[in-house]
């Protein structure tokens, strides 16, 4: 976006610098730029994460169409207390995709989250005790690399970095954000 203000800049200052134009020279000017502009415009819903502030906002044709309050990854470290292991719980930056919309998503439980309560890691990875249907809320939008936006129990922690990483929403939040994303949309972290 700030190089679309760029060349709308660089357009506006050139208008101004060549000689005094008429209004009608000057409008036909900036519907040929705002023409040029809406090309790069994105035409398909995406969402923007701000982690700092935790804020989630969808955006669609230069507007937000949604804004949120989430919850962010809490930055924290957790080590193994018998191996080598070790986990940061960061929300990643970037630019991502949505991977795979999820109904009643059901949590295969990691590694770090039987250390984290000091019980013991299953050996098999779908062993049942691994398997949560309700942390995760009623909807889930994958990212990739574990990384998804889902629901929360604990409504009143959003707007906190205390999460494992993930993106959570409120229940409410969460079934307009799986209704108005599709596959394959823009995520924007910061």
């Amino acid at each position: 976006m700030a190089v679309l203000h760029f060349i709308l800049f660089l357009s506006i200052q050139n208008i101004f610098a060549t000689e005094i134009v008429s209004q009608e020279s000057l409008q036909a000017d900036i519907e040929a730029i705002e023409k040029a502009l809406s090309k790069h415009r994105e035409q398909n819903p995406y969402i923007v994460i701000d982690t700092q502030h935790n804020k989630l906002q969808i955006w669609q044709n230069n507007q937000i169409v949604h804004q949120a309050i989430c919850a962010t990854g809490s930055g924290k470290v957790l080590l193994h207390p018998q191996k080598s292991n070790r986990w940061q719980f960061n929300t990643p930056r970037g630019l991502w995709h949505v991977q795979k919309k999820v109904t009643d998503p059901i949590w295969a439980k990691p590694q770090w989250a039987f250390v984290e309560n000091g019980t013991e890691i299953p050996r098999l990875p779908w062993e049942f005790r691994r398997l949560d249907p309700t942390t995760l809320g009623a909807y889930a939008l994958e990212l990739g690399d574990g990384y998804e936006i889902h629901g929360t129990l604990y409504p009143s922690l959003l707007g906190k970095n205390i999460t494992h990483g993930c993106i959570r929403l409120n229940d409410e939040d969460l079934a307009l954000t799986y209704q108005l994303i599709d596959t394959g949309n823009r995520v924007y972290i910061y």
